[in-house]
């Protein structure tokens, strides 16, 4: 599917693409996730306007993001970013893997809150 907003986009347990980020100086390419759970439930607008929102300040999420995870000393080489996944309310978080954790990941949230969760919690 092609969305005026978020481009080409394929469904598989969601709308997904590949993106890059910037992830304490070293571009990562993950996965962009625009949360659905059928094909037929489409794109909210809430949803592209998070992800416009998102794009728009792209800069100064990923430095909030950073921001967060100096909690940790070692986040730089603890975290493995995965997946930016947009909620159907436009709720948006950076799903990252936990070396340290292998079976845990973190959910390094960007809006509606700024905060730091397990990916248990959060999904």
């Amino acid at each position: 599917m092609k969305n005026k907003v978020f481009g080409e986009l394929a469904f598989d347990t969601g709308w997904k693409s590949k993106t890059t980020i910037k992830f304490f100086g070293n571009t990562c390419s993950i996965v962009l996730k625009v949360r659905a759970y059928f094909e037929e439930d489409g794109i909210t607008a809430e949803q592209e306007q998070a992800y416009c929102d998102y794009m728009a300040n792209k800069e100064d999420k990923l430095i909030c993001m950073e921001r967060l995870l100096n909690v940790y000393p070692d986040a730089a080489i603890r975290f493995v970013p995965r997946t930016l996944l947009f909620e159907r309310d436009g709720a948006c978080a950076l799903l990252c893997d936990d070396n340290d954790e292998p079976d845990e990941g973190i959910a390094v949230c960007l809006s509606p809150v700024e905060q730091i969760l397990s990916q248990d919690d959060y999904l």
